[in-house]
């Protein structure tokens, strides 16, 4: 099949879509976990007036030709995208795996580039945030000066909040594997998401504390963009049922949590007198900090007598069951986070992780790694290194992708249209140590709860 047609921009989008489309299909599913790459040929024919240009995507035994806009010429050399990483701070114990997803992702595009004949590689620039919105400002500007134009990350919505205003003002696309801050959910910017908003989260966490019979919970939460949106969203969506929620904030860089815990103990005291303790909770809205706040919630007689609940924060957090396993295995924490979708491609990554840092990977790992993977397509077949015009393709770039974390489809807002929530609690491992046990799923299509392990 070979089209010859003069493209105008809204066209140019539409090809791409073809393209594709023609790579999950004709290459033999290899997006979602084949072992042999598709081959595509890099833009052979450039013209000045249209940028229109003829590209063969070949996948054994049928070769496809079809036209698309190629704003540039041929792309060589090393192509560059930064990563905001949260190597250390208050996610590090997410960022060792991220980091370990990326670098897979990084060797299996590269091998894909050389095998489809291309003669530009995929670097990536991890750049450590600390998990700092100042230190991520500075990382993005560093990077900037370097040239680089296409960035993952960060980690948290914070950061990528002080970050926005400069990679919108200097047209940088920044995609993140896990902000969800409801308050970042704007159109047309140059900012991406690959997990939903905490309007989803918020509305999971609402079912599965209603449905478990609680009324009445405190929240203790960061005070940061993320925090704040959340608590938010919960909040909204728990008083739909009639819940009752008291907010106690708390400084993201504190280390003593006493006024918050004495607060929230007090509270919850009072509740149980009146309505019971299987009606009252405490839901913990914190990152690595969560193990702090355990340890010494320890001291607080009516707090570990309630079922606590976090988010995705906590969901899988190494450092709270290496620090505050009896604790939490006492509270359950049963947290909330995004959940992928099980395939081929899902188990490879996880047991590559696995084997190489002997963690299972988190939700967020599988996202960073289809960022890397959507990212390299779009500049494949753009065949440019720009910011806008990757951005204004890469909707449809994901609308067509399905990655280790299943399909990748954006809202209007560039953020993930929705999903399931997996729940994870804290349990003792016959070897008596502690570890996260998947214990339920929420199902965003029937707004319900199926719960996998005894409550």
């Amino acid at each position: 099949m070979r089209i010859r047609k003069r493209l105008g921009v809204s066209s140019a989008i539409a090809a791409v879509l073809l393209i594709v489309g023609l790579i999950i299909g004709a290459a033999g599913g290899y997006l979602v976990g084949s072992s042999t790459p598709p081959v595509i040929s890099t833009v052979t024919e450039v013209r000045t007036t249209t940028q229109t240009t003829a590209t063969t995507v070949t996948a054994a035994p049928t070769t496809v030709t079809t036209t698309v806009t190629a704003p540039g010429a041929r792309l060589s050399g090393e192509i560059a995208v930064g990563a905001l990483m949260s190597l250390s701070g208050d996610l590090a114990s997410f960022g060792k795996r991220e980091s370990t997803s990326l670098k897979i992702a990084e060797k299996e595009i590269n091998d894909w580039l050389k095998l489809s004949g291309q003669s530009w590689t995929f670097k990536i620039i991890e750049e450590d945030t600390a998990t700092q919105p100042a230190v991520a400002l500075q990382k993005l500007q560093s990077l900037a000066a370097r040239g680089v134009k296409l960035v993952i990350g960060p980690l948290s919505s914070g950061e990528l909040r002080n970050i926005k205003g400069y990679a919108d003002s200097n047209r940088i696309l920044v995609v993140s594997q896990s902000s969800t801050a409801p308050a970042l959910a704007i159109p047309d910017d140059y900012v991406f998401r690959l997990v939903p908003d905490d309007n989803f989260q918020g509305k999971a966490l609402s079912k599965l504390l209603s449905s478990a019979g609680v009324s009445h919970v405190v929240v203790l939460y960061r005070g940061d963009a993320w925090g704040d949106g959340l608590q938010d969203a919960f909040a909204r969506e728990f008083s739909k049922v009639g819940g009752e929620v008291v907010p106690i904030r708390y400084n993201p860089d504190a280390k003593d949590f006493s006024a918050e815990l004495s607060s929230a103990n007090t509270k919850i005291g009072d509740w149980i007198k009146s309505y019971g303790a299987a009606k009252v909770a405490l839901l913990d809205i914190s990152f690595d900090e969560a193990a702090l706040i355990l340890l010494q919630a320890k001291d607080y007689p009516n707090l570990v007598n309630v079922t606590w609940y976090g988010t995705d924060g906590t969901a899988q957090n190494s450092r709270v069951v290496s620090d505050a396993g009896p604790i939490a295995e006492k509270i359950k924490l049963y947290s909330t986070i995004f959940a992928a979708t099980s395939s081929p491609k899902y188990e490879k990554l996880r047991s590559q992780v696995k084997a190489a840092i002997g963690e299972d990977p988190e939700i967020y790992s599988y996202t960073i790694y289809d960022i890397a993977w959507t990212l390299a397509i779009a500049i494949s077949v753009t065949g440019v290194y720009d910011a806008t015009a990757i951005k204004q393709i890469y909707p449809s770039i994901c609308a067509n992708y399905f990655g280790a974390s299943g399909w990748t489809l954006l809202n209007e807002a560039g953020d993930r249209a929705g999903g399931d929530y997996d729940i994870w609690g804290v349990a003792k491992t016959p070897q008596g140590t502690y570890d996260w046990v998947k214990a339920a799923v929420y199902n965003f299509a029937s707004d319900s709860i199926t719960w996998l392990q005894p409550t």
